[in-house]
Order: structure tokens, then sequence, then C-alpha cells
């Protein structure tokens, strides 16, 4: 499969595409965003177990098994799109992430309690992977495991955790004696707090948690808890990628309905041809932006030895978009007094802070371009 390849919807995918547009078109309004936005949880948890139950968007990965739809990641990347277009700011992404830790670390009684919970809607969970500068890299921890009497405990910081102010549980990983370990912390555990983080994003809530002692499961060691440390940075990769893709789709529409605007007012003022010079690049933007992350997709999927590139591949390009698309949609249509401008403004921040949530377009570069020669 190429890239290239990657556009081609099928026939489920367009129909689960098309009717998830339809209902957040309705019910996700500018301004109900805003009003969302205003609240505690920064989002309406009404429409969001609307969304787990109609469409089963909480369980998107999860195998049938355990109460998911059991899609690919290629699938996935449909909805992820369809929610960056609408800016939804509700925890499916970092929920998804927790679940595929729980498949991947190998604890069967964990998964079993979890998973479902997680699949309905009932719970929410997330990831605190990332070090103080976003990255995520093993070894330079900022959280130690030691072990107890009763299991393990933690102690140390996270940083850039998206919706740990309302996840249930919370996957973590931290070095033990032996190397890196996956651990889970409820909610509610004694020494364990999370707290909000500057506002980068005020579509996307972002967290510091802190374990102060905080007791924790092992779910995986060594190889294990790599792999589940891996497979989460890759879907979270490739979801915001998604999700650009689906933000670059807002800002072509957008452009496309200030061209006509322009077109008509002032057909003759030459100034036409540069608008519509901005509408083919940030239709290119968008098509590349989503052939790479479906591409990332159905790599991870398939367990190739290229997913891990393909999905910083993804990242790096789809950050760059956004941002260029955002500031090209700015330049347009949302300057001060624009009936656009909260909007944009809104969809240039969402931009900015995906770029810096999982090691920001250098740690890219560097996982792109490998390891270097001796």
């Amino acid at each position: 499969m190429t890239i290239g390849d990657s556009l081609t919807l099928g026939e489920d995918q367009q129909a689960l595409q098309e009717k998830l547009r339809v209902l957040l078109t309705a019910e996700l309004s500018p301004a109900e965003l805003r009003s969302q936005l205003e609240t505690v949880a920064g989002y309406s948890p009404q429409l969001h177990a609307r969304l787990a139950r109609d469409f089963g968007l909480a369980g998107l990965t999860i195998p049938a098994e355990f109460g998911g739809r059991g899609m690919s990641l290629a699938d996935a990347v449909v909805v992820h799109s369809e929610l960056g277009r609408v800016l939804y700011p509700g925890p499916f992404l970092p929920s998804a992430l927790a679940a595929g830790v729980l498949l991947t670390a190998g604890d069967t009684e964990a998964a079993e309690q979890w998973l479902p919970r997680l699949a309905d809607g009932s719970l929410t969970g997330t990831v605190a992977a990332a070090g103080e500068n976003g990255a995520w890299v093993p070894g330079t921890d900022s959280v130690q495991a030691e072990p107890t009497e009763d299991g393990w405990q933690l102690t140390g910081q996270r940083w850039y955790v998206t919706a740990a102010h309302v996840a249930g549980i919370v996957a973590v990983p931290a070095l033990t004696g032996e190397g890196l370990g996956m651990f889970l912390v409820e909610a509610g555990t004694p020494g364990y707090s999370a707290a909000g983080q500057l506002r980068l994003d005020p579509t996307r809530r972002v967290c510091t948690t802190t374990f102060d002692a905080a007791p924790a499961r092992l779910l995986a060691q060594g190889e294990e808890a790599l792999a589940a440390l891996y497979r989460a940075e890759r879907e979270f990769l490739i979801a915001t990628s998604a999700e650009a893709a689906g933000g670059i789709g807002w800002c072509l529409e957008r452009a496309v309905e200030y061209a006509e605007e322009w077109e008509q007012a002032d057909p003759g003022s030459g100034l036409f041809q540069p608008v519509a010079k901005a509408c083919m690049d940030l239709l290119t933007d968008f098509e590349t932006v989503t052939a790479a992350a479906r591409y990332a997709g159905v790599t991870t999927g398939e367990d190739s030895p290229e997913a891990t590139t393909a999905a910083h591949a993804a990242a790096l390009r789809a950050g760059e978009a956004y941002r260029r698309g955002t500031e090209s949609v700015t330049h347009m249509v949302g300057g001060p007094g624009s009936p656009w401008e909260q909007e944009v403004q809104l969809y240039y921040r969402r931009a900015w802070s995906a770029e810096r949530l999982a090691g920001g377009p250098q740690s890219h570069r560097a996982a792109v371009a490998g390891p270097a020669s001796p």
C-alpha cells in the first residue's frame, strides 16, 4: 500500500463519516462549542454519551469481546478527522490510548476489568507518558516505581496529559529497578493528583499529573511495557494527525466560502487569484495529511517495521500543514472584527498545541531520520 492509496474510503467508512458529520454539525455549533469550553469538564457529557452509545466512539478499536467495535486504526482515522473538523473537546482520544495500553500489556485480568467500561463510555482513561519537554522517551523518566508489601507505588510527575482531570484510570510508564514498567493508577488514589496545565489549547484540556507515593498496579515490564508505550505514542500521533486533517478541511471550507464571496463582490479586482491559490494549497495539504495519517494507521495495524517512522512522519507533516493552514485563513478572513475571528483562533491554538504534545517537530524529525550512524 502506498500513501496515495490511503485516500480511498470504503463504503462503510464513507457512511460513518457522513453520519458523524451530520450529527456533529448539528450538535456542536461554534456557539455551543464555546459554551462547553467554559464548563468544568470542558465538554458536554450528554453529547459524549450519545456519541459513545449511537456511534460506539468510546470503543472504536477495542475488540468486540470487550464490548468495542473492533475497528482498525485506519477506520479510526476517519472518525478522528471528523472530530478534529469541529474541534470536538471530549476525551475519546485519551481513552483510546489507555485501552491500547491495556490490550498490549498482556494483563488479562486488568483488560477484563477496565476495557468493557472504556468501550461503553462509562469510564474515561488517559496515558501519562510525556516528560517536561513533551517527548515520550523511555529512560529519561521522571516517574519512579518502588515495590511495596501490597504492590507498587509511583513518585514523580508527568506533563501534557490530555483529559487527566476527568480520567478514571491513568496508564503510566515508570522506571523500576529492572527497567521500564507500565502501571495503572486509579483516580482518587491517595498520592495522585491532576492539575490543569497552561491553557495551550482551550479545546483540549491538558494536565500535569503528580504521583506522591501513589499506589499503582503493574501491567507489564520490559519489552511488554515498551510495546505498550510505543503503541500509545503511535496511536496518539496518528489520531492527532487525523484531527489536523479535519482542521485543515475546515480551513479549506472557510477559504472557499471567502473566495466565492470575494469573486461575487469584486470580480475585477485581481485579488481573487491569490485567494484561489491559497485554496489550492489548502486542498493539497488536506489530501496529503489525510493520506499520511491513514497510511500510518494501516502500517501500525499491520505491525509493519515502518509503523513508528510513518506515525512520526504523519505528525510532522500534519503539524506544519495545520499551522500553515490556520495562518492562511487568519490572513484571509480572521482579522479583528471578522465574524470568523474567534473560530479561527481556536483552530490556530489547536494547531499550535498539537505540534507540542508529543515532543514537537524536532522529536518527529529525529524519529524519521532514525539513529545516527556510528
